[in-house]
């Protein structure tokens, strides 16, 4: 079993600042690193609840923390945040933006280019189309737009152009299939798989990830109570961008906190981590 190693773990508690009796949401909860280390610092009064869109890890994280009855967990997307709070506000609320270790090891729906998985990368088994339905009759033009805008790809054109004259001879069905088309035409740069930017601007195109982040942070602005905090970890520009420039909105400058070498040495996923604390003021 793989274990999520949760990124700018004493950081993001420190900028959360909340008090044993505080009722904290996890609105991504995933993995639950974050979440057991909240449930750690919260007294027997404290609350914490935690979101997802994944049903699978809303199921592993209840069956691992049953019985721990500060807690509650909700399967839906974190830009449905307003409908969790209930009368009471929350004192702290945490958006945790990157993939958990066990969904890039074992999801099964192919967020990892390493894996001979279904090309869904979808959280939701619900959500249409799923990246390989995508690529069955995507034109070239916009698959390149796409992998561009998402991806910050500047292969994009080259890529988009070899998966087209791919998928005519046969469906892409799986992500490692995926993977090789893209490592034939895109030059690997450094110790960086040549897929990942094409992965990652899939991934956020049919989970219409950033849309949803934008409006998961205006609900968590709206419910979280005068004082409260907002912290965001992100790990890549598109979400660092909405993420500052909605800090600037509410009249904030939320400087980015970065991981320690030391902290990268012991888990490399977090080399990318940026986190930005928003205080309602």
């Amino acid at each position: 079993m793989v274990n999520h190693i949760p990124a700018l773990l004493g950081e993001t508690l420190r900028g959360l600042n909340f008090k044993k009796n505080s009722l904290v949401i996890d609105a991504t909860a995933d993995g639950g690193g974050h979440a057991r280390a909240i449930l750690d610092n919260l007294g027997p009064a404290g609350r914490l609840i935690g979101t997802d869109w994944d049903l699978g890890m809303i199921e592993r994280l209840q069956e691992e923390l049953k019985g721990e009855k500060r807690l509650k967990l909700f399967h839906l997307n974190f830009s449905e945040i307003e409908k969790v709070a209930g009368s009471r506000r929350p004192d702290a609320i945490l958006f945790d933006l990157g993939l958990s270790s066990l969904q890039l090891s074992a999801s099964g729906r192919g967020f990892s280019f390493r894996a001979s998985e279904p090309l869904e990368m979808t959280f939701n088994a619900e959500t249409h189309p799923n990246v390989r339905e995508l690529l069955r009759k995507i034109s070239e033009r916009e698959l390149e737009e796409i992998i561009r805008t998402y991806g910050e790809e500047p292969f994009a054109k080259r890529i988009s152009r070899a998966i087209v004259a791919a998928r005519r001879q046969k469906e892409i069905g799986t992500a490692k299939e995926l993977a090789e088309i893209i490592a034939k035409v895109r030059p690997r740069l450094g110790r960086i798989h040549p897929a990942t930017k094409t992965f990652q601007a899939l991934r956020i195109y049919v989970n219409q990830e950033l849309e949803n982040l934008k409006r998961g942070l205006e609900g968590a602005w709206k419910i979280i109570k005068p004082g409260g905090r907002i912290a965001v970890i992100s790990y890549h520009s598109l979400e660092d961008r909405i993420v500052k420039n909605f800090s600037r909105e509410k009249g904030q400058v939320a400087k980015p906190i970065r991981p320690s070498r030391t902290e990268i040495l012991k888990n490399p996923r977090a080399r990318s981590a940026k986190l930005r604390i928003i205080e309602k003021k």
